[in-house]
């Protein structure tokens, strides 16, 4: 039977042999922290072989996609109106908004929104741990336009590269307009994601969460946001990602936000 150890043996000789495909700090945390190889396994009942195997997939992209290169200030103050932490669950497991009318996106803008999805993942599943997240993704007053298909598909892909860490999937309020799109984001899931999805009003989300963590605009109390410290606004920040004033205005045009300058 596969046990811990021997997976943490097995991959510590892959990465003497690979030293370059892993970041160190995933290989420190798969030396010293038991989730971080137990979650491997727990995924495939113990087969050792395929744990070891979606390791290696997992740990190899956090290094070739930078996922420890960036931190929250990398990332421009207004990207974080679509994305919020809520606290915690009355279960006790975190949880992340997806606001669905707060996204517009843009080609130039394709990679960032990426790496942007991708260091919340991380950083959610680094404050949660094995007790996983819950995902909230409020879908009202949303439109086709700010559905971006290739995004949410990137999305639910990564997910799927940490096993045992996303526990609910709530769709709440979901516009008929956007029933065959759901449909078809549902098809980008894999079956352990898609039995974990429910949809529901946002009168159901009490049953699951105390309303002190609720944002009004889920019928909650909660009316400041949590964000980082230290954040840019993107007028002061777009050089950092190779763009230029015209597609600054263009942005701040589409969002129907007035600049500062």
């Amino acid at each position: 039977m596969a046990t811990i150890e021997s997976l943490r043996k097995r991959f510590n000789e892959e990465v003497d042999k690979n030293p370059s495909l892993y970041h160190m700090i995933d290989v420190e945390r798969v030396r010293t922290e038991e989730w971080q190889v137990k979650r491997y396994l727990q995924e495939f009942v113990n087969d050792e072989d395929q744990a070891f195997e979606l390791m290696k997939k997992s740990l190899q992209w956090k290094k070739e996609f930078g996922i420890h290169e960036r931190n929250d200030q990398y990332f421009p103050l207004e990207f974080y109106d679509s994305t919020e932490f809520l606290g915690r669950d009355k279960q006790g497991r975190y949880v992340q908004l997806e606001i669905f009318r707060n996204q517009f996106h843009f080609k130039e803008l394709t990679l960032l929104y990426r790496q942007y999805v991708a260091h919340h993942l991380e950083r959610i599943d680094r404050m949660a741990g094995e007790n996983g997240f819950i995902l909230i993704m409020d879908t009202n007053g949303a439109g086709v336009s700010n559905i971006n298909l290739d995004l949410t598909k990137f999305k639910l892909s990564i997910i799927d590269l940490y096993p045992g860490s996303l526990k609910q999937f709530f769709v709440v309020d979901l516009p008929w307009l956007l029933n065959p799109i759901m449909k078809i984001i549902v098809g980008f899931m894999g079956p352990k994601i898609r039995e974990k999805l429910l949809y529901i009003k946002r009168q159901q989300l009490l049953e699951y969460m105390d309303e002190e963590n609720l944002p009004k605009s889920l019928n909650g109390k909660k009316d400041k946001t949590n964000l980082p410290d230290n954040l840019e606004p993107f007028e002061k920040c777009f050089q950092r990602y190779d763009l230029n004033e015209k597609f600054v205005d263009q942005y701040y045009s589409t969002r129907k936000i007035k600049r500062s300058g």
